[in-house]
């Protein structure tokens, strides 16, 4: 009985004579059993949600909890493989063969499974540390691919692209521009790294060095063996220090 209809009947029962109080009396009664028993349930239905209440926030502290050591340990895996050496060795060869399988063949370039080697002769200017515009447009399918790649690379790994100038074992003799061939191999490099980078590439992930005779493709001293070690060649290393 809803509260409209107890207070509507009480006013009939005071409209009553008095021989019909003792039925008013019960009807009273009646009423307030059952408000008692409305109490009651709302009593139980505000215990309830308290409950329910409770064991929502419980089990938002343990998803919380959950959480946080989930993100931990995704944490500590992504630390793990930042520093794997194994891991660094697959992305490279993967970077390496996607490559190849990106670029048309051409004379211009070998790439190894650790390296792309880009022959001087055709791209820079002779004597010269500049890329002329003949060997930039050599370059610019490689410039792409690059930088296709590299857009794919993931930022957290410490990974780079390290250019390295090489030369011939010939010396430089009288040269107007370079004292050695350290200096030339060192300006070759910084060419190129220019040129990626205005090719799109980012310029905080590429480093030069010019490395002269140190590293020499081939040990000969023809015209052939010499034409071989003048090269540039573009590694992807890991690291602080980018040198592995």
């Amino acid at each position: 009985m809803c509260w409209r209809s107890l207070t509507l009947s009480l006013l009939l029962c005071l409209s009553v004579p008095s021989h019909a109080l003792d039925s008013c009396e019960e009807m009273i009664e009646q009423g307030n059993r059952q408000l008692e028993t409305m109490r009651r349930h709302a009593s139980d239905i505000e215990q309830s949600l308290k409950q329910l209440n409770e064991a929502l926030q419980a089990a938002e502290k343990r998803n919380e909890l959950q959480t946080q050591v989930i993100e931990r340990l995704q944490d500590e895996l992504h630390a793990q493989r930042i520093a794997d050496p194994e891991e660094h060795e697959r992305q490279r060869t993967k970077f390496f063969r996607v490559l190849w399988q990106r670029l048309p063949p051409s004379a211009l370039y070998d790439i190894l499974p650790d390296r792309v080697i880009v022959a001087n002769d055709p791209v820079f200017i002779f004597g010269k540390g500049e890329i002329g515009a003949e060997g930039q447009e050599r370059l610019a399918p490689l410039a792409d691919a690059l930088r296709g790649l590299v857009a794919e690379m993931p930022e957290a790994f410490p990974w780079r692209l390290r250019i390295e100038g090489h030369s011939d074992i010939r010396p430089l003799r009288s040269h107007p521009l370079f004292a050695s061939n350290w200096e030339l191999s060192a300006a070759r490099a910084v060419s190129m790294l220019r040129f990626l980078v205005a090719q799109g590439l980012p310029e905080d992930r590429l480093s030069a060095v010019g490395l002269a005779d140190t590293r020499l493709r081939d040990q000969g001293e023809s015209f052939t063996a010499h034409q071989r070690n003048r090269r540039v060649e573009i590694h992807l290393t890991y690291g602080a220090a980018f040198g592995n």
